[in-house]
């Protein structure tokens, strides 16, 4: 009898070790395909979050913060003039952008009672101050874990930040116009910011380098979407210009995420030329490791005019996809979390 016990406590270990393993972070690689989520309201959504277990997310009309605890809970959080760019800073609190009456932006921050602050509103910058200044308006929105905020800027450009504790607003060098995704590297020496720029040679996504103390350097354009192939992507369906050019999946940048293992999606929305899909490319940003699109002949596709990505989830690996039409929920299951997750 003891040998028996034995055993079994043995082969239950066993399938613990399987299971943990399961979890662990793997590199994306190939294709993969979201889904939309038939039990999702319609949204005209911008940024989400995930936050204390729901994902938070940023509706345009009506105007309002929803809050969607899986399975198939979708709730109103909180009402607001013009949410838009939503993130977690390190005490756990929501924080996001707004855009108030009379086109006054704020960033602000708020616990999971709803009760809030601002952090720093237009009216509070030195606007007179030489060279650009000013909260601008900001898009979407990520956090350092010292507490440094950065956020993009739509449509009128750059990308700013603000360290913890101070209301001087600094402009990064150079000041890019229409910024949009914006994220961190896992070990947070480099930001990330996706540029809309017309011209297709300056369209990619421009990467800064971080201090420790959170301050940033001067940027430099690192992943050009016109120099990559979708060939050695052998599962992937035809782009919509028929071409072989990244272009062709991936026309005007809008959201971006950060994987833990320092991963790099970046969501292209469907334009004249392009269809809508979401391009993940290697930390170096050398290689185009994987795409997200709608599976040929499905009706539960992806949104054509994809806004927002974040990951989330209770293992932190299903990555919530929004647009900024009129959609619902979409989700991909990956096998590895995402970088706000770095502490679990």
């Amino acid at each position: 009898m003891h040998t028996i016990r034995l055993a079994l406590a043995l082969f239950l270990l066993s399938l613990a070790f399987v299971s943990a393993d399961d979890k662990a972070d793997r590199p994306v690689s190939g294709v993969y395909y979201a889904e939309k989520m038939a039990v999702s309201p319609h949204f005209k959504a911008s940024g989400i979050a995930w936050w204390d277990g729901r994902l938070i997310i940023s509706n345009r009309e009506p105007p309002k913060l929803h809050a969607f605890t899986p399975p198939d809970k979708f709730e109103v959080f909180k009402e607001l003039t013009h949410p838009v760019g939503v993130a977690v800073d390190p005490r756990g609190r929501l924080v996001f952008t707004e855009k108030e009456d009379k086109a006054l932006y704020r960033l602000a921050r708020c616990t999971a009672d709803g009760k809030e602050e601002d952090i720093v509103k237009e009216t509070d910058v030195d606007n007179k101050k030489p060279g650009p200044s000013g909260v601008g308006s900001p898009h979407f929105l990520t956090i350092h874990p010292n507490g440094t905020v950065y956020w993009s800027g739509f449509p009128n450009g750059g990308t700013r930040y603000l360290l913890p504790g101070s209301k001087d607003v600094t402009v990064a060098s150079p000041k890019i116009v229409h910024t949009y995704g914006i994220g961190l590297s896992p070990d947070h020496d480099w930001l990330y910011v996706n540029s809309k720029i017309p011209n297709k040679d300056a369209r990619g996504v421009w990467r800064f380098p971080v201090d420790k103390d959170g301050r940033l350097g001067e940027g430099k354009f690192f992943i050009a979407i016109d120099q990559f192939t979708t060939t050695h992507l052998k599962d992937l369906p035809p782009a919509k210009d028929g071409s072989e050019s990244l272009l062709g999946w991936v026309g005007r940048l809008q959201g971006l995420a950060v994987d833990r293992l320092g991963y790099i999606y970046v969501a292209g929305a469907e334009s004249h030329h392009s269809g809508a899909a979401v391009a993940v490319f290697t930390p170096d940003g050398k290689k185009l490791a994987a795409m997200i699109v709608a599976k040929p002949g499905s009706d539960l596709g992806i949104p054509t005019n994809i806004s927002g990505l974040a990951f989330g989830g209770e293992d932190g690996q299903t990555l919530f996809i929004t647009g900024a039409g009129t959609y619902r929920l979409y989700r991909v299951q990956l096998p590895v979390a995402g970088e706000v997750f770095r502490n679990r």
